[in-house]
């Protein structure tokens, strides 16, 4: 366990003003809430981030931490995914367009200091940002939380596999088997989803962002996206860059405590144009903490996000 030297937002008088919007391509129309602050207008424009959540969730997920941010000057967007909540479609291999969409969007208004945008997602959603990021090349931000590493398995890799089509039967399976323990409404097309994600490499888009300041968020006992499996693409992954791990689980970045108001602050100070002094027992070499290559695949069916069992262990 590290111990986190604790932060506390700034406690304001503003009044966030929330917008429910809608915006999107090529037929999909997502349902998103624009979280504006007081402060905000076309003579006095602020930083902004867009918010991606992760499989089965939703932008209610995020919708704390937005209003947090606009607290502290800094407009917000969350967004249902296709396929989640009440935006259109099904889940499919064309999520990262949905964060460009809402990038653009966000980019067109008036209240907002396009030179100081960026892109905060927890597990799938932090899975899109990156790619997304790297489709951009414009952010100033990017936060990943709870990340899932690459796919690196062959089969998955081959569709023309004689293993490949079992391989996508289980896997397609289990994401049912999940959907419904876990009562997750969440409309898919799993032909095009599960391709999608072994052809994804965000380590090559970690690459390029050299003008992007990166945090990376992960948890101990996270047994969906082990920190050991982002091993490969944090190396990637181009200066500057800072990694926490913290104890907790999966969905501990995204909970009221020390880790979130952790990363928000970092967040704000970033865009704000400030650099945050964090304690040295905050962030770590995540090479030197690579010691455990993750857990068998018997937990399977423990795990709470069922999207990362396609990532790691497949």
């Amino acid at each position: 366990m590290f111990d986190i030297k604790p932060f506390t937002l700034e406690e304001t008088s503003l009044t966030v003003t929330e917008r429910i919007i809608s915006f999107g391509t090529n037929g999909i129309k997502l349902n998103g809430t624009l979280y504006i602050p007081a402060r905000a207008s076309r003579q006095n424009r602020v930083p902004a981030v867009i918010m991606c959540h992760g499989y089965g969730n939703g932008q209610a997920a995020f919708e704390t931490s937005a209003r947090d941010l606009a607290n502290e000057g800094v407009a917000t967007l969350t967004f249902d995914f296709r396929g989640h909540g009440e935006s259109g479609g099904k889940l499919d291999g064309s999520i990262v367009d949905d964060v460009t969409d809402a990038w653009d969007y966000l980019h067109d208004q008036p209240e907002v200091d396009c030179k100081r945008m960026g892109l905060i997602g927890h597990s799938m959603g932090a899975f899109s940002a990156i790619l997304a990021a790297g489709k951009l090349k414009q952010a100033k931000v990017l936060i990943a939380l709870s990340c899932p590493g690459e796919i690196d398995n062959t089969v998955a890799r081959n569709p023309r596999h004689i293993a490949y089509p079992v391989l996508v039967q289980v896997a397609k399976s289990i994401f049912k088997i999940s959907n419904y323990i876990y009562k997750l409404k969440v409309r898919v097309d799993w032909k095009k989803f599960i391709e999608f994600w072994p052809k994804m490499k965000p380590s090559e888009s970690l690459a390029e962002l050299d003008n992007c300041s990166k945090l990376f968020v992960f948890c101990l006992s996270d047994l969906a996206s082990p920190y050991q499996r982002f091993l490969p693409a944090y190396a990637m992954a181009s200066e500057p860059k800072q990694v926490i791990v913290f104890s907790g689980h999966h969905n501990t970045p995204m909970e009221s405590g020390t880790l979130r108001t952790q990363w928000l602050k970092w967040a704000v100070t970033r865009l704000q144009g400030n650099i945050i002094d964090y304690d040295d027992s905050i962030t770590h070499s995540i090479t030197s903490l690579s010691e455990n290559r993750g857990l068998p695949p018997a937990l399977y069916f423990f795990i709470p996000n069922p999207s990362i069992i396609l990532f790691n262990y497949i």
